[in-house]
């Protein structure tokens, strides 16, 4: 019996040039916006919060008044310093025309001098520390966590406001250890912030640290961006994608159509003369969703 031929039908197909690719060249990351710094704030004196002046979130200018304690003790305080400090003095201006003509001895001269002298230091002691019953901001920011409340006692050094630098901010992200040696200070990079509905930022100057962390084996890395809007808040999340050298010229293929042999040779399937062939190659590191092709291409 003769064997019929059987006409298959052609199977459509879609084709690409080989050619260089610049994706590999991009490294992506999750990080986090940070405060270009942050001070705590305290007041250099004891006493009871009498009035706390603003509210987190708040922008406030050098030298505002943001709180204040009950000055009713240090006036007290200095009242009576003032009274002494005034006796020492009058005292000082009668004995020394008496000391002058001669009728006062030296020791006693110079007891009197000592005793003006401590009215004076106690004077400006309880001035500075009426002073320091008002909180001023050392400079420009925004004010970060508040706390504490009216009333509390607070003791020196306890921070009762923290003021945060965000005219220019942080973008803090973790680099593996197999990535860390591809990023430089001078890599380009995108920040992309989805909570200003996917705005784009544009960093250099990357900062990286030389020491990884022992657990996860990331480097601790960080780009600086200027806010002058002050639309950039620390919290918020963001993509970072970094430009790191450049490969334009790697070729990369969608890895869904690198196949194996059962001898475990990958190929892909290529044109020639109208006919498609298989094309053996070797492979490198993925990218997203290809593979770089090192040979055979």
């Amino acid at each position: 019996k003769t064997q019929q031929p059987v006409n298959e039908l052609p199977v459509n197909v879609i084709t690409d040039t080989v050619s260089g690719s610049d994706l590999i060249n991009t490294l992506n990351y999750v990080g986090v916006i940070e405060e270009n710094s942050s001070v705590a704030m305290s007041f250099s004196t004891m006493g009871t919060i009498e009035k706390i002046f603003v509210s987190e979130g708040d922008y406030v200018n050098r030298g505002q008044l943001l709180a204040r304690l009950d000055p009713s003790s240090a006036k007290s305080l200095l009242d009576a310093a003032g009274a002494a400090l005034k006796q020492a003095q009058d005292g000082y201006s009668r004995l020394k025309s008496v000391h002058d003509e001669g009728s006062l001895s030296e020791i006693k001269m110079v007891d009197i001098e000592t005793k003006l002298q401590q009215a004076r230091s106690s004077f400006d002691i309880a001035k500075n520390n009426l002073e320091n019953c008002s909180l001023f901001a050392p400079a420009s920011g925004v004010i970060g966590k508040k706390m504490a409340q009216a009333g509390e006692n607070t003791i020196i050094g306890k921070t009762v406001l923290t003021l945060l630098d965000i005219s220019s901010v942080k973008v803090v992200f973790s680099v593996p250890e197999n990535e860390i040696s591809s990023i430089s200070a001078d890599c380009r990079s995108k920040i992309t912030v989805t909570a200003l509905g996917g705005k784009e930022f544009q960093g250099r100057g990357i900062k990286k640290s030389v020491s990884a962390n022992m657990i996860s084996r990331t480097y601790p890395a960080n780009i600086t961006i200027a806010n002058p809007k002050r639309e950039l808040l620390p919290g918020m999340v963001c993509k970072i994608e970094v430009s790191a050298g450049d490969q334009s010229g790697v070729i990369v293929v969608p890895v869904n159509i690198v196949q194996t042999t059962a001898a475990g040779k990958q190929f892909v399937w290529g044109v020639k003369e109208g006919s498609a062939e298989r094309l053996f190659i070797t492979t490198g590191m993925a990218k997203g969703n290809g593979v770089v092709v090192t040979g055979g291409l």
